[in-house]
């Protein structure tokens, strides 16, 4: 059922001076302005993903999720009402149950997926429903693992950054991951790619069961740093220790050009290899040439 509602009455921190329409699913209410943007289609990857997510869902109280679909940059910006990057497309604000994302066309623009970003708000808001009685004990690196590991999102560039910077030995310590992200996009995209990769470490070494487990905890109220222990069998200060000690194991080629001597001695190692090529090469091709000379053309042949 579509409504013509205005926005001054309805989120006062938006333009009053647009009118917005609202289409509605069993968990999802879309806000858009109209010939901006398809909100079927919104609606039914927000609804696909929620059919994944009963581990999470089931923990929720009940209540629709708004997705706020803002036409411009400046509308979008204006509508967070709080900090946010300029090159930052999506925002959940998961104990109010509202996600505000910009039009799919400049989520396109940035070299993402409306996909992508919708999962990844959405899980904020599931997660954070669902651990909404600890969720400000919990640390920024896991809330951003946890989103991005859900979602099952992949971004190359994630990837080529925690190489980069596992070869210049740069990795930060997730202890500076708790409460905040550097406000550079490269340094924020170190961080994401850290959160990412912990994440996943810890479901890999431990088991998907282990982090429900600790979702769990959380749901019933319990610290973080409590949990995480008693579930996981580390403290927070091992885990970091230990999940950057893995990256030079589970990554040992961009190890290995991380030392001079390595990287170096390498790529001596390619050139004479290449020179052994281009003369091997050489040599077969005189080689020829000499079998050709001794061989008599059948013309001159009586």
């Amino acid at each position: 059922m579509k409504s013509l509602i205005f926005l001054l009455l309805i989120l006062p921190i938006l333009s009053a001076s647009a009118s917005w329409e609202s289409v509605e699913s069993p968990h999802f209410r879309v806000y858009y302005q109209e010939g901006t943007v398809d909100p079927t289609s919104i609606l039914q990857i927000a609804e696909d993903f929620y059919a994944e997510m009963p581990q999470l869902t089931d923990r929720m109280p009940a209540g629709m999720i708004d997705i706020w679909v803002c036409d411009t940059q400046k509308e979008f910006q204006d509508s967070v009402h709080a900090p946010i990057q300029d090159w930052a497309v999506g925002c959940a604000f998961p104990l109010s149950r509202r996600i505000i994302i910009q039009n799919p066309k400049h989520i396109a623009l940035a070299k993402l997926q409306l996909v992508q970003v919708l999962r990844h708000e959405i899980a904020h808001v599931l997660f954070g429903q669902c651990t909404r009685k600890a969720v400000k004990e919990i640390p920024l690196w896991f809330i951003e693992g946890i989103a991005i590991y859900f979602a099952d999102e992949w971004v190359p560039s994630r990837h080529e950054t925690l190489l980069k910077h596992i070869f210049s030995k740069s990795i930060l310590p997730l202890q500076a991951l708790t409460r905040g992200f550097p406000s550079s996009q490269t340094g924020a995209d170190l961080a994401y790619a850290e959160s990412q990769d912990a994440l996943r470490w810890l479901v890999e070494v431990k088991g998907r069961d282990v982090l429900f487990s600790l979702i769990s905890e959380l749901h019933a109220g319990n610290n973080f740093n409590t949990a995480f222990e008693a579930v996981v069998g580390w403290d927070l200060a091992t885990f970091d220790v230990l999940w950057r000690e893995s990256l030079a194991e589970r990554y040992k080629w961009a190890s290995l050009f991380s030392n001079s001597y390595f990287l170096w001695g390498g790529l001596g190692g390619l050139a004479l290899l290449g020179y052994l090529v281009r003369r091997n090469r050489r040599q077969r091709h005189l080689n020829k040439l000499s079998q050709q000379e001794n061989t008599m053309d059948t013309f001159f042949r009586t």
